[in-house]
């Protein structure tokens, strides 16, 4: 199975709402974006970019806005036993 099938098989879980075949992996996937995310977050603050702090702020924290509720949306949308 070729990455793009396992992405389009991936949205269609989670387009029907279904749990996936291995739903561990998939969290962990999840929770190691979360991670990265942060680690992402922070980099700003260690590397010299021509914009202002709040500006910074603005983009790091609207990213972990989106992130956060896609991530919350995937949980659920790819789970039996956890939803709305």
């Amino acid at each position: 199975m070729g990455i793009l099938d396992k992405l389009f098989a991936a949205a269609n879980a989670v387009k029907a709402g279904e749990s996936l075949k291995k739903p561990a992996t998939w969290k962990n996937r999840q929770m190691l974006m979360n991670a990265f995310l942060v680690i992402i977050g922070t980099i700003p603050q260690f590397v010299n970019i021509e914009l202002s702090d709040a500006d910074i702020n603005s983009i790091s924290f609207g990213l972990a806005a989106l992130a956060g509720v896609l991530n919350t949306y995937f949980t659920a949308a790819t789970s039996t036993r956890v939803g709305v």
